[in-house]
């Protein structure tokens, strides 16, 4: 059996497994106490760069995919951490709301308030006039993109219902063993997400649906794309067939990008991630290649954001593009705002009311 990110699939009988959150979190805390020891003992000159406190509303979005490219050419063999980190080391030792789950409030977040999952309502994001709404749905993944996605409805013109259950899969799975991690509650809350978000997406009628990308294993990318498939299938109508959008998957780091930056503040390239065609993550990348066919959807590779010639540095500019292994920043997601705008921009462009 292998698992990637809360989907675990055994032959043709994919099965719910959930990473514990709380868990997450607590391992998260244990990293980020080690690195600020090492901080204060160790790190000498690099201290400005732990300590600095830039606000996340003073990073500029990139305007174009050219000059990200240039940006992460530069940032795979920058090898010092930037004077001036967003967020700080510190910041993100302190506070552990700097990814974008944060932007869920307690009356839209089910594994919050497990009774939620009943009857499933979305955060709402975007712009607050317009009458035409996008639903972007799934685990923890969903908040790699909401700070983007806010910024790029409210210049597009749509409203953003936001569904998300952290720890619960993106894709409509059907309940196996006991989930690793979840107590009785927040598994039956799980199910009970899945079974129920149709009918709340329905009440909104979307123009669009998003989902935030799980991975897929080795030996089940058809398991993947149709069980896939058969989720937005769920998330249609007979009246109503919303545009299928994926937002694809992104690096697994083998250590949280903080703990490793904060062990090598000079070295800060061994945290990078790199890839080949064959390994876990390029596999992934093919499973998300294949959904366009066999799940119907328009893909978004959003790996390309992130990584360059196989290599996903975990510092871009000056920007911590991770929070712990695999979620983004605020900042560096407001960062890609443009450029997610103008990869929606086509796909939207001629249903988008104005």
């Amino acid at each position: 059996m292998s698992v990637k990110r809360g989907v675990a699939t055994s032959g043709l009988n994919p099965s719910l497994v959930v990473v514990d959150h709380k868990s997450k979190l607590n391992v998260f805390k244990k990293f980020m106490i080690a690195a600020n020891v090492l901080l204060f003992v160790s790190v000498g000159c690099a201290m400005g760069a732990f300590a600095s406190s830039s606000k996340s509303s003073d990073v500029a979005p990139v305007p174009s995919l050219a000059q990200l490219d240039k940006i992460l050419a530069k940032s795979i063999k920058q090898s010092n951490l930037p004077a001036h980190l967003v967020p700080s080391l510190t910041k993100i030792f302190e506070n552990q709301n700097i990814q974008g789950s944060a932007y869920l409030r307690s009356s839209c977040d089910p594994y919050i308030k497990n009774a939620e999952a009943l009857n499933p309502v979305p955060c709402w994001y975007g712009s607050v006039t317009a009458t035409r709404t996008v639903v972007i749905f799934g685990d923890s993944f969903v908040g790699n993109w909401i700070p983007a996605l806010n910024i790029a409805g409210k210049k597009l013109g749509f409203r953003v219902a936001e569904f998300e259950f952290q720890g619960c899969p993106s894709i409509f799975v059907r309940p196996g063993p006991p989930i690793a991690g979840f107590d009785l509650n927040e598994v039956n809350a799980c199910i009970n997400f899945h079974k129920n978000l149709p009918r709340a997406v329905d009440k909104i009628n979307p123009f669009a649906v998003i989902a935030a990308s799980s991975e897929g294993s080795a030996d089940d990318t058809r398991d993947f794309v149709t069980i896939l498939r058969n989720t937005f299938d769920a998330l249609s109508t007979a009246s109503n067939h919303p545009i299928r959008i994926l937002l694809g998957t992104g690096p697994l780091l083998t250590e949280t990008a903080p703990s490793c930056l904060a062990s090598h503040p000079n070295n800060i390239n061994v945290c990078n991630f790199s890839y080949t065609s064959g390994s876990a993550f390029g596999t992934a990348l093919a499973v998300d290649r294949a959904a366009i066919s066999g799940a119907s959807v328009h893909l978004i590779a959003t790996y390309k954001w992130t990584c360059l010639n196989g290599v996903c540095p975990v510092v871009i500019g000056n920007l911590d593009v991770y929070a712990d292994a695999d979620h983004l920043t605020i900042p560096f997601s407001k960062f890609l705002s443009d450029v997610l705008e103008k990869a929606l921009a086509p796909l939207l462009n001629n249903l988008i009311s104005k």
